[in-house]
């Protein structure tokens, strides 16, 4: 049987109606008609962030409409910026989404100078956009995954999800009253599930693996990834409908991630939620044989590896959901730590040649993406050029004789910015403090958070000064452990150290970044020493990391792990610093890391530091200083053979 032939044999068993229904939705009467003309420009302001954290009717009618809205949104976006929503209050009070377009539109771009079509509500844009849509896919709330399967089959087939509800006053029963077909179902007519965790998975030939959850994203796998239909070089790992059973363990209506389906939906990515250790039973799927999950979610990473033919780096937006599933926080009913947790997951990654683009909790939702990934980028965004031998000796950073003099020098690294949601967040309040040109400042943004974070990208290295300097964040162009990307490999695949310096490459050179702040190891191995030339040929400036080695040269690339994590008051910190120094007149270097912290926060710790004779630098003139260093020393990294 070819794929075609099980994809269509699986979808009928599901409810499509014809074979060719996927390019005749509407035709068949899936979507109801509308003599309304759809406005080439539409805002939409959501009122769903005050939602009650309540499970019940109330919330799930707001859970649904935002799951429809994201799907719809990415469908209509996917070829040009067409809706925009508003709605999502950052720190401060700031309205993100109106803040970013009176940004974009400083910066420009000519659709944001337009004035848009204010909607009221989305049946309004349902009537507007549903044209492009092709009916509903329904999935099972018995069945918390399917949600996210439904959304992935949205991206594939232009469907809206949307919840099997039958009762009066849901957005379903409204829907279907209204005309709105079912292209797809994700469980029985009657409304008993599809999915059961037992005897064979429906639509394949796959024996059940004994919980639907795991059976439901078989399915997924076998439609969309086997078959091709999806993109295997995107996926999502954002929480599913079991958000709904747990609303109150986020701070907000807007924890659900569900805004961030859009550029998923757009981009026909694959969406999952997984528990990544082999030694339990998630939270959400108890009775499960401890370590399905993991299972499943190497499965379909390998299936991934597969479509991809290795020859795209994987890239997998959101994170572990970790104050809901998988780690033993509060009631999240896992049996790791949210940082063990976090670690297992980016090793399976590794292993499989992905990367996060991680949305983390507390600022883990950045609604538009599918809008935004038409801003116009420029190919190339240069930086000041590192200091020269001149400048460094100008600055008595250097003596005449090229040596570096007895002093201790220190760099921050402006951290984490390994998400487009946190930049989303973040970059209103620390962009836009009053010390920000005041004090050096690394900016550790990865380069490949233009994707879906491109204006502020854009707009922080147009409105730079000449203290902030940018360097790559976690690790490199997104975050992964390299050191899991060398044979052997748990995975079994084929070294992919050089992938991976490809993928880093494009987007180096796009925003000229030539320092990698931090490398993440995690779990896995610590690079090779060959293997490091892999990042000499991208981050030629150098890196700094938990398992390098410290103060050495690969390549004429210098090496400086990573001294510590700064946090606290201002005196807490500067104490912490002044403690990674001997007390003895030498050359001394070091590198801490902060996280979300302001720049009058660094500068008022650089103010404290010069009382005590450190000098604090960028990260780009620091590392350059240091091989200035060693190569006067005659230091360098010994090579050992690789295995990769």
């Amino acid at each position: 049987m070819s794929r075609r032939d099980f994809l269509t044999t699986g979808a009928i068993a599901l409810g499509v109606a014809t074979a060719g229904w996927a390019t005749e939705g509407c035709g068949k009467g899936l979507v109801p008609a509308s003599n309304r003309s759809a406005p080439q420009l539409t805002k939409y302001q959501m009122p769903y962030g005050n939602t009650p954290l309540l499970p019940g009717a109330t919330l799930d009618r707001a859970y649904d409409e935002v799951a429809m809205l994201a799907a719809l949104q990415g469908i209509v976006n996917r070829k040009k910026p067409v809706l925009y929503l508003e709605g999502i209050t950052g720190v401060g009070g700031i309205e993100l989404d109106a803040f970013w377009w009176e940004k974009m539109a400083s910066m420009g771009w000519s659709v944001t100078q337009q004035t848009p079509y204010q909607a009221t509500d989305l049946l309004d844009l349902l009537e507007l956009y549903g044209r492009e849509t092709r009916g509903l896919v329904i999935w099972d709330p018995n069945v918390p995954a399917t949600q996210n399967i439904a959304a992935t089959l949205a991206g594939v087939h232009a469907l809206l999800p949307c919840a099997y509800r039958p009762e009066a006053g849901t957005l379903y029963s409204e829907l279907t009253k209204a005309g709105w077909g079912v292209g797809i179902r994700l469980l029985h007519e009657d409304g008993s599930s599809l999915f059961t965790g037992s005897g064979t998975i429906s639509g394949t030939d796959l024996p059940s693996t004994g919980s639907a959850k795991d059976d439901a994203y078989l399915w997924a796998k076998v439609q969309c990834l086997d078959s091709g239909q999806c993109n295997p070089a995107l996926m999502g790992y954002y929480v599913d409908a079991y958000w709904l059973q747990v609303p109150q363990n986020g701070s907000t209506f807007w924890a659900n991630t569900l805004v961030n389906h859009d550029y998923y939906v757009a981009n026909r990515g694959f969406f999952f939620d997984l528990d990544p250790w082999s030694d339990e039973a998630p939270v959400d799927d108890p009775t499960q044989k401890p370590g399905t999950d993991a299972k499943t979610l190497q499965d379909l990473l390998a299936a991934a590896n597969q479509e991809t033919k290795q020859k795209h780096m994987i890239n997998v937006g959101g994170f572990v959901p970790w104050q809901f599933k998988y780690t033993d926080v509060g009631t999240a009913g896992g049996t790791h730590g949210a940082v063990a947790t976090e670690w297992q997951y980016a090793w399976i990654l590794s292993e499989y040649n992905a990367f996060m683009e991680a949305d983390a909790p507390g600022f883990a939702y950045i609604p538009n993406a599918s809008f935004t990934q038409h801003f116009p980028l420029a190919q190339k965004y240069p930086q000041p050029a590192p200091p020269t031998t001149a400048q460094l000796q100008t600055q008595g950073l250097l003596t005449q004789s090229g040596t570096v003099p007895p002093k201790r020098f220190f760099a921050f690294y402006v951290g984490d910015f390994d998400s487009p949601a946190w930049l989303y967040h973040m970059i209103p309040t620390l962009w836009t403090d009053s010390a920000r040109g005041q004090v050096p400042l690394s900016w550790a943004f990865d380069p490949n958070l233009c994707l879906r974070a491109g204006p502020a990208m854009a707009w922080t290295r147009a409105t730079r000064s000449a203290m902030d300097t940018f360097v790559a964040g976690d690790s490199g162009a997104g975050y992964l452990n390299p050191g899991a990307l060398q044979t052997p490999r748990t995975s079994g695949l084929p070294s992919g150290i050089a992938l991976w310096s490809d993928h880093c490459q494009r987007f180096y050179d796009q925003w000229d970044i030539a320092v990698t702040g931090f490398i993440i190891d995690g779990n896995a191995p610590a690079l090779n020493l060959n293997d490091l030339e892999a990042y000499a040929r991208f981050s030629p400036g150098g890196i700094v990391g938990q398992k390098v080695p410290n103060m050495t040269l690969s390549k004429g690339m210098p090496i400086l792990t990573m001294a510590t994590d700064l946090s606290g008051t201002v005196a807490q910190a500067s104490t912490q610093i002044q403690n990674l120094f001997t007390p003895f007149a030498s050359t001394q270097f070091a590198v801490a890391r902060a996280i979300l912290q302001a720049p009058s926060w660094y500068k008022a710790i650089a103010d404290d530091l010069s009382q005590s004779g450190i000098v604090v630098l960028d990260l780009v003139a620091l590392m350059r200083l240091l091989a200035h260093h060693l190569q006067g020393l005659g230091i360098a990294a010994e090579a050992r053979p690789s295995q990769s």
